[in-house]
């Protein structure tokens, strides 16, 4: 990766490598150089580098549906074909809505794992990886359920389907390309505010 300065403005040049089809090395970097000329991003002072090499998303998709088994949301952070995004909505209501109250909040789904929460007539799911943490992400979804409860004061399913875009935005604040991006429920919050000062 190179990075070119002329006349005070800073170029940033940023090659992707695909090998078979797949993308597998990804670079982004940063430099405080100043004046003309050309330089070589390095991890020295002054410049950030960040290198994600065939890096998969931990979450690999998010449902919201009601007990009915109807998508009021679904957010997916790896290709799935159209026919397959159905099969999983259509599969994953009918996993969680008859389970057993008294088992756990998470579920084996073909090689990966589902895991869920409920609030009144809505389901929240998500699907990781079989080895991830389920306790991590099963708190992550009460914060954002908690977030969207302090958004939209007191949020029922009505909200989540007449202000949809609104309900992206906010996950979006939240998980970006299924990792988990901020934890903390105040700098949501006040990003989410600044947004709306913007409307």
């Amino acid at each position: 990766m190179e990075m070119e300065t002329t006349n005070g403005f800073l170029f940033i040049c940023c090659t992707m490598v695909e090998v078979g089809g797949e993308r597998s090395d990804v670079a982004i970097g940063l430099h405080s150089g100043h004046g003309p000329g050309r330089t070589q991003a390095h991890s020295g002072a002054g410049s950030i580098i960040l290198n994600l090499k065939g890096k998969k998303p931990r979450i690999r998709y998010i449902l919201l549906q009601n007990r009915q088994g109807k998508t009021r949301l679904a957010k997916y952070y790896v290709p799935y074909e159209e026919t397959e995004k159905h099969k999983v909505e259509f599969e994953v209501p009918r996993l969680v809505v008859n389970r057993d109250p008294k088992h756990t909040n998470f579920v084996e789904f073909r090689s990966h794992k589902v895991i869920y929460r409920r609030y009144a007539g809505l389901f929240f799911s998500l699907c990781v990886d079989i080895s991830d943490n389920e306790l991590a992400y099963l708190e992550s979804i009460h914060l954002f359920v908690e977030i969207l409860d302090h958004f939209f004061s007191n949020v029922c399913e009505l909200d989540l389907v007449f202000n949809f875009h609104k309900v992206y935005l906010i996950l979006d604040e939240f998980i970006l390309a299924g990792e988990l991006q901020e934890t903390s429920k105040r700098a949501i919050i006040e990003r989410l505010g600044e947004l709306e000062k913007l409307e």
